[in-house]
């Protein structure tokens, strides 16, 4: 390298690991947290929906609560949507 010269370093950055965590807390029980590794699509949401949900929703023994989710693609989709349509959610 001559005097005056820049060096230039390239650096590859990785798209980091994509996790989503689905759980059900009240304040009397918890239930099950379940990790999905990579990125979900909407029909992996609605099997998680189906697997997970109605399992914790039996934990809360009829009392009242409030389903919750952020506005991912996954979640606004129309099979999502459908879903939860259909279970009345």
């Amino acid at each position: 390298m001559h005097k005056g010269q820049r060096q230039h370093n390239q650096h590859t950055v990785q798209k980091p690991t994509s996790v989503m965590v689905w759980g059900c807390i009240s304040a009397h029980v918890m239930g099950d947290l379940h990790i999905c590794e990579g990125t979900v699509n909407a029909e992996q949401n609605a099997q998680v929906l189906e697997q997970h949900r109605l399992p914790s929703r039996l934990l809360f023994q009829g009392r009242p609560g409030l389903f919750q989710q952020e506005n991912a693609k996954s979640h606004s989709a129309r099979i999502t949507l459908t879903w939860l349509h259909s279970k009345r959610v």
